[in-house]
């Protein structure tokens, strides 16, 4: 499947740039080779058992591969490349949008609105876990477009994370911001947080909008309930990535990009299921 075919190409290309730079013995080799046999024997399992359950287990491989290797790229990352990319994507800014779209929204900073983008910004993960549970459990048809879409799109992002690492303004370019965030629960919760949960390579595009605009779209289509429900958060979280200064104008539109390829994955899954 088209989604298996990138996620694939994603480990190799790393695990190919990881045996140039450690040994093969090596801890991370071994979880790039695990995550590629766990590719192939997912494929086998519906090769020899074409049930709903076997798709499900089959499906349910990226989920899990999407957090392992996310948080083994704190490790691998610094292996694999020299340095962060800041000060390109800091420069493509200017480029693009004439300088720093965080500097530039400084002047409406509020803890009302600061508040809020936090929790914008936490949803994310609450949307995106319950999103693949929730289709991984509804029809074999309606689950493989879902978890093409998805993970075709979490293998493209990778490569970005991987190709051009970044750590982002609020910490690369601290020194440029005089306005402090200040919240209040929500806020001081991520603030907390945040370091646990991120690589450190995770900038470049922004999966955050990528993963959201791609969720909320499907479910306009497929679950209008929760679309509804989900609107405002997400559109919330798309300004807070640049509003709490964790991501560049350019992560933004690349993750829109990638957001709007995986949709197009999506479609051409569902026409081929239809004939």
């Amino acid at each position: 499947m088209i989604h298996e075919r990138v996620f694939g190409s994603y480990i190799i290309f790393t695990l190919i740039r990881l045996l140039n730079s450690v040994a093969f013995f090596s801890l991370h080799v071994f979880v790039y080779l695990g995550s590629l046999a766990i590719v192939v024997g997912g494929i086998v399992i519906t090769r020899f058992h074409d049930s709903i359950w076997a798709w499900r287990v089959r499906l349910l491989i990226y989920p899990v591969l999407m957090s392992v290797l996310f948080v083994n790229l704190r490790w691998v990352s610094p292996i694999i490349n020299e340095g962060k990319k800041d000060d390109l994507l800091w420069k493509l800014d200017e480029l693009i949008a004439g300088g720093s779209l965080s500097v530039m929204m400084e002047s409406i900073i509020s803890p009302l609105l600061t508040e809020f983008l936090s929790f914008c910004y936490i949803f994310f993960l609450v949307y995106l876990y319950i999103s693949i549970i929730t289709w991984l459990l509804s029809s074999v048809s309606l689950s493989r477009m879902f978890y093409v879409g998805l993970f075709s799109l979490y293998g493209i992002g990778y490569f970005g994370y991987t190709l051009v690492p970044a750590v982002g303004p609020y910490i690369n370019y601290a020194s440029e911001f005089t306005a402090p965030l200040k919240g209040y629960y929500m806020t001081d919760f991520l603030e907390a947080a945040y370091p646990s949960f991120t690589n450190f390579s995770d900038v470049f595009p922004s999966l955050h909008c990528a993963a959201t605009v791609y969720m909320l779209l499907f479910d306009m289509k497929w679950n209008r309930r929760r679309f509804l429900v989900c609107l405002i958060p997400s559109l919330g979280l798309v300004i807070s990535t640049i509003y709490l200064r964790f991501h560049y104008f350019v992560d933004i539109l690349a993750g829109l990009f990638i957001a709007a390829a995986a949709l197009l994955i999506t479609r051409s899954v569902r026409l081929s299921e239809e004939l």
